[in-house]
């Protein structure tokens, strides 16, 4: 296959942990990295063990632990887990050592899981929950949709003491991150040209926008857990969605030959499953 995605984020990591400037050393192909801190941080993990490719057997294992947890149903439990375990797009990930699906259910996995122990209140852990935040938003860019429908209301509604502990346990966390990648960087001027938002793919800054401000509204309106889930997948579906199709306006049916499309539209992948055992659920 034509890409570089097998070798990027071991690349990366190997990078990172020396205390190197990522961002500006291409890889067998030429092409830059583009990988996020909490991506790297959570990926070190595996590159310690022997290979960056477990970081797929682990978000496996991660989805199927919370899926046992949630659903009492075992028909359930192995429909979800099955779903995922045969999509094409999840063993094309497995088969890359790519990590782009595994941030998703990272934050899928993480919004059940903390719903579920903090259920009466999402900020009874504010230092927590904060600094699972800011590794988590600097997976992947688009992860913040879901947390924004996730955490924004209850964060309106929780105590001033609560909102300041969460807060600078978040700043600082992302502040931490960020300097381990940025801080080896030549200069200023550097970093500005070579950085994970100018070389990762995005869709429109007005169309993120709109999403942006479409996920906040929607925040309000989340009475239950599944309507998260129901959210999260609509929203970045379109979000993947509106990206490829930029891509085939922009660079035409050769943009196909890199097979990028098949996982980004995969995004919404878990919050579909997890999303669709809920409705499942409700109607037995």
């Amino acid at each position: 296959m034509n890409i570089d995605r097998w070798a990027t984020l071991e690349f990366s990591v190997e990078h990172w942990t020396k205390g190197e400037y990522i961002y500006d050393t291409p890889n067998f192909m030429g092409n830059l990295s583009s990988y996020l801190p909490g991506q790297l941080l959570l990926s070190s993990v595996f590159y310690f063990l022997g290979n960056v490719g477990y970081l797929q057997v682990a978000a496996f294992l991660l989805f199927s632990y919370v899926i046992f947890l949630e659903f009492k149903s075992n028909f359930h439990r192995f429909f979800a887990i099955g779903m995922l375990g045969i999509s094409l797009a999840y063993i094309y990930e497995v088969v890359c050592k790519s990590d782009f699906i595994s941030s998703f259910i990272a934050v899928a996995a993480f919004i059940l899981f903390w719903s579920r122990k903090f259920k009466d209140d999402y900020f009874k852990r504010p230092f927590l929950l904060g600094i699972c935040i800011g590794i988590l938003c600097l997976t992947r860019s688009a992860v913040i949709i879901p947390l924004i429908i996730f955490l924004l209301n209850p964060f309106i509604k929780t105590s001033w003491k609560n909102k300041i502990k969460f807060g600078v346990c978040f700043l600082l966390t992302v502040a931490i991150l960020l300097a381990s990648v940025l801080l080896p960087a030549k200069n200023i001027e550097h970093v500005l040209q070579y950085n994970p938002l100018n070389l990762q793919g995005q869709s429109n800054k007005f169309v993120m926008l709109f999403f942006m401000i479409l996920s906040v509204i929607l925040s309000f309106y989340v009475k239950k857990i599944e309507t998260v889930f129901y959210f999260s997948a609509y929203i970045l579906f379109l979000v993947m969605l509106s990206f490829v199709g930029e891509q085939y306006f922009t660079l035409g049916f050769s943009y196909q030959n890199n097979f990028f499309s098949t996982t980004y539209l995969a995004a919404c992948l878990p919050f579909c499953i997890i999303g669709y055992c809920y409705t499942k659920q409700k109607t037995e």
